[in-house]
């Protein structure tokens, strides 16, 4: 099933955030934007493509345990 315009758009704010992520090393922020990446996922429309995200994007979401390891 193709990417709908709706989740080309969850994509782009997950990529967003992640980006967030690896620029602080605070704790507490680390913490809050992880959660917020989370959030995004789990209310992500169902035709999101996890295989479109940045090889970054995809490295650091397996970290958080959010996507399948390969």
């Amino acid at each position: 099933m193709a990417e709908s315009a709706i989740a080309a758009i969850q994509r782009q704010q997950i990529e967003i955030a992640v980006g967030e992520l690896l620029l602080t090393s605070d704790f507490y922020m680390r913490q809050s934007i992880a959660e917020r990446i989370r959030h995004l996922i789990s209310h992500a429309d169902q035709t999101l493509d996890i295989h479109k995200f940045s090889e970054a994007a995809q490295d650091e979401l397996r970290d958080l345990n959010l996507l399948p390891a390969n």
